[in-house]
């Protein structure tokens, strides 16, 4: 769990975009989470809850086609208000993030966000993993 917290507290670190992070198990179940301060939940944190199981259950389905496209690395799920983001751990475990989603105006005036340092989540992600 120390490996949880860590990682949690560098990505919270690294961007302060980042609302809401937890780490859950294969059954969906919250192992460890962290919330920036100060920030309120858009959604419902038992919503949240179930918004992880259906990405443990897409994970689990993506699994069946790794031999064909290799591993999966993470997910992008991107609304007007945040983007959340699914990246699978070690042991089916899922690390499963959600990012302030601050509009930028195309020029034909659409509000599409920002874009999401994927690099750098997973150097983190990495670091973490080998370091531990």
């Amino acid at each position: 769990m120390e490996k949880y917290e860590k990682l949690l507290n560098m990505l919270m670190d690294f961007n302060e975009s980042i609302r809401f992070a937890a780490v859950c198990s294969p059954q969906g179940e919250i192992l460890w989470n962290s919330q920036r301060a100060g920030i309120r939940n858009i959604i419902p944190l038992e919503d949240t809850k179930k918004t992880i199981l259906r990405s443990v259950d897409a994970w689990q389905e993506r699994a069946k086609i790794t031999n064909i496209v290799g591993r999966g690395l993470y997910v992008i799920a991107a609304y007007e208000k945040i983007k959340r983001i699914t990246i699978p751990l070690e042991k089916g475990n899922l690390l499963f993030i959600s990012v302030g989603n601050t509009p930028l105006k195309t020029s034909k005036g659409k509000s599409y966000g920002h874009l999401v340092e994927m690099g750098k989540i997973m150097s983190i992600v990495d670091f973490v993993n080998m370091n531990n």
